[in-house]
């Protein structure tokens, strides 16, 4: 016998007794899903974090935060001088990140999408956790770069810290992901 021959069964099974057999068993606890943080490096990592936040949003109906995070520039005080003052090129390159993030913005409102290009200054994943919470999101969709020994130590793992930092759940996009986000 197999698997549809036990179905069929089990349903005559019920009809006969006068029982009913839900379709779909109704679900316990609902996933409210409005507003999803995606940090966003430019990245071919963060542009794959991107295509499942994508998919989350429009499965949830929920709005997307795409947030860029500048380090602020740093020139030791031992040259003496500096070629472009830090604040013009702070400026600049947040600039340049705000452009390029209403560009993809764009590509997802043209996917019936709401999204919102949001750049801060500071260490990332203090400023992506700090904006999950300030702007209430209930989740956080990040990539990871897969770095590992040496550069893993010296650099460390911003989608780690904010796994462990952030108050909301957070889904970590690896370097090598599976394919279940299907382009439409």
């Amino acid at each position: 016998m197999n698997e549809k021959d036990i179905h069929q069964a089990a349903d005559q099974s019920h009809e006969n007794r006068g029982l009913s057999v839900p379709a779909t068993p109704s679900p316990k606890y609902v996933l409210k899903v409005r507003r999803i943080v995606v940090p966003i490096d430019f990245s071919e990592y963060s542009v794959s974090a991107l295509r499942y936040a994508r998919a989350f949003a429009q499965h949830f109906g929920a709005s997307l935060i795409l947030l860029h995070v500048n380090e602020p520039t740093v020139f030791p005080s031992e040259l003496g001088y500096a070629p472009i003052a830090a604040e013009t090129l702070d400026q600049q390159l947040r600039e340049d990140a705000h452009n390029r993030l209403k560009v993809l913005a764009a590509e997802c409102a043209s996917e019936g999408l709401k999204a919102d290009a949001v750049i801060r200054v500071g260490r990332p994943f203090n400023e992506i956790v700090t904006a999950a919470l300030e702007m209430d999101a209930d989740m956080i969709i990040i990539a990871t770069h897969g770095f590992t020994g040496l550069t893993h130590v010296l650099m460390g793992s911003t989608a780690e810290r904010v796994v462990r930092h952030a108050r909301c759940p957070v889904l970590v996009v690896r370097e090598n992901e599976r394919e279940f986000v299907a382009p439409a």
